[in-house]
C-alpha cells in the first residue's frame, strides 16, 4: 500500500520528476476535484521521456517543459472526446436494436418467441451461447417483473413482453450476444437493413454482410463501455481487433488504418450503420475538437494525439 499523500506532496513528487507547475493553488484546486489517479495516472504517458526502443525511462521523467496544464487539457479533451462519440454509438445502438427487433418478431411471431431455442441458430457450436442468452433475458425480465414499468406492464396485462420493449433493457453487449445467436437469414436482413440506406446516401453498391455488421458491433461494443465507464479513451485500442479488409473497400481506407482497433476505426466503421447527416456531424465536432486543442499544447502537438487515436494525416478526406 502506498502512504497517504496530500496534495502538496504529490505536486512536490510532480515537480521532482520535472513537471512544470506555474500555479500551485490552481493545480490544488483540479486534484481536489479530479482523482490524483485518474488525472496524472491517465494521461502523463504522452509527456513521459523515453528511450530509444521507445520504454517510459525510469524513474520516470517528463519531457522539457511539459505543464500540469497540458496534462489536464488532455484530460479534459478526452472527456469532451467521450461525450461527442458515445451519442453516435448510441445511435447506432438505437437503431440496431430496432431492426434486430423488428426482423425477429416479423419471423417470429409468438409470444415470448426469444426465449425458445428453436428461434435462434442451429450451429450446435453456438448452443451454449444461444442458453446463456435466453438464461440472461428470462432473469432480466424476472428482475423487473415487480417493478412498475413497460415489462411489468405486458406481463400483467398481455401474453408477454414484446421484444421491442424488451430490447430497451438490453445491453449493447447483450444485443451482440443476440445478433451472433440469429440465424444466418435474419442476420443477412439485418445486415442488408443498413446497407440499403448506406447506398442510397452515398450512391453505392455494397454488399454489407453479417459477418461485418458482427464486426462493427463487436467494435462498437468496446468503446461503448470504455464511455460509459468514463475510462481512457483517446488512447483506447481494442487488443484482438476485427479484420476489416472488406469494411476498408466499402469505405475506400487502408486496412492498416483499420485494424489497429482504435478510435480512427470505430468512426470509420460508424459510417457504415449511421446516417450519413449525422457521420458529418460526427466528422465537424471531432475537427473542431482538435482545432480547439491544438493552441493548449506545447511540449507535444496535438498531432501526437491524434496518432494515439490512429488517425492518419489525411484522415478527413477518407469522409
Amino acid at each position: 500500500m502506498k502512504p497517504f499523500k496530500t496534495f502538496r506532496q504529490q505536486l512536490k513528487i510532480l515537480r521532482s520528476r520535472g513537471l512544470i507547475i506555474n500555479n500551485g493553488s490552481r493545480a490544488t484546486r483540479i486534484l481536489e476535484t479530479e482523482n490524483y489517479y485518474s488525472l496524472i495516472n491517465g494521461y502523463k504517458d504522452i509527456f513521459l521521456q523515453v528511450n530509444n526502443t521507445g520504454k517510459v525511462i525510469t524513474p520516470e521523467q517528463y519531457k522539457n517543459g511539459v505543464t500540469f496544464e497540458e496534462i489536464y487539457y488532455l484530460f479534459c479533451f478526452d472527456r469532451e472526446l467521450r461525450n461527442i462519440l458515445i451519442e453516435y454509438l448510441l445511435k447506432f445502438e438505437s437503431s440496431i436494436k430496432s431492426k434486430i427487433s423488428y426482423r425477429f418478431s416479423e419471423e417470429h411471431k409468438e409470444p415470448n418467441a426469444y426465449l425458445q431455442m428453436g428461434n435462434f441458430s442451429r450451429d450446435p457450436g453456438k448452443l451454449k451461447k444461444i442458453l446463456q442468452l435466453i438464461a440472461t433475458i428470462s432473469n432480466l425480465i424476472s428482475k423487473n417483473a415487480d417493478r412498475n414499468g413497460p415489462i411489468k406492464h405486458y406481463l400483467d396485462n398481455h401474453d408477454g413482453v414484446p421484444i421491442w420493449v424488451l430490447v430497451n433493457y438490453l445491453t449493447i453487449g447483450n444485443i451482440q450476444y443476440f445478433f451472433d445467436c440469429l440465424d444466418s437469414s435474419l442476420q443477412n436482413s439485418i445486415a442488408k437493413d443498413f446497407a440499403i440506406p448506406f447506398n442510397k446516401s452515398y450512391n453505392l453498391t455494397i454488399q454489407f454482410t453479417s459477418d461485418e455488421l458482427a464486426n462493427v458491433l463487436k467494435t462498437v461494443n468496446y468503446f461503448r463501455n470504455v464511455c460509459a465507464h468514463e475510462e481512457r479513451l483517446y488512447s483506447f485500442r481494442i487488443h484482438k481487433p476485427a479484420r476489416s479488409a472488406q469494411i476498408s473497400n466499402h469505405l475506400n481506407i487502408n486496412s492498416s488504418h483499420l485494424d489497429r482497433g482504435n478510435i480512427f476505426t470505430v468512426v470509420s466503421f460508424l459510417k457504415l450503420v449511421i446516417k450519413k447527416e449525422d457521420h458529418k456531424s460526427l466528422i465537424r465536432k471531432l475537427k473542431r475538437l482538435f482545432d480547439n486543442y491544438n493552441p493548449k499544447f506545447s511540449s507535444v502537438n496535438i498531432t501526437d494525439v491524434m496518432n494515439k487515436m490512429g488517425f492518419p494525416a489525411n484522415w478527413e478526406s477518407y469522409y
